[in-house]
């Protein structure tokens, strides 16, 4: 059925970014994890212990952290499914919601409220009436 379709529905393999970037940042990662962590010695060797590694191992053998990379890739879009539309919710509660009843009570842009007369038609003056103008050159 779906060689019928003409749209592809078929999301596309993203492309993974370069081993030597990943491995970078791991490396800020484990050197960021051993500053804050200076309380405790332990923290310290293994997050800059880590962080050395990473960074040598990025700049001499980076085809060694593809695994990593593309494990990384697959955590980031399983994070893009799940955050994407709570972040959604989170804009059209806070943002679309409020302005759309605001809105309401503000103005009637679709004249939902008659002005007493028994039809919802515009009065449109004699002037406009008699011009033909109006339907000539329309775009």
């Amino acid at each position: 059925m779906s060689g019928q379709l003409h749209e592809h529905f078929e999301r596309p393999e993203l492309p993974l970014p370069p081993e030597r970037s990943t491995g970078l940042v791991f490396a800020a990662v484990a050197a960021a994890v051993a500053y804050f962590g200076r309380s405790h010695p332990a923290l310290v060797a293994i997050g800059s212990g880590s962080a050395v590694a990473l960074v040598v191992i990025s700049f001499t053998v980076p085809h060694i952290l593809r695994p990593l990379n593309i494990l990384w890739m697959r955590f980031a879009v399983l994070l893009s499914k799940i955050f994407n539309p709570v972040v959604m919710l989170i804009l059209f509660a806070i943002v679309i919601v409020p302005a759309g009843l605001l809105m309401q009570l503000v103005r009637d842009p679709l004249r939902r409220k008659r002005d007493g007369g028994s039809s919802y038609w515009l009065p449109v003056s004699s002037v406009e009436r008699s011009s033909q103008s109006s339907m000539k050159n329309q775009f």
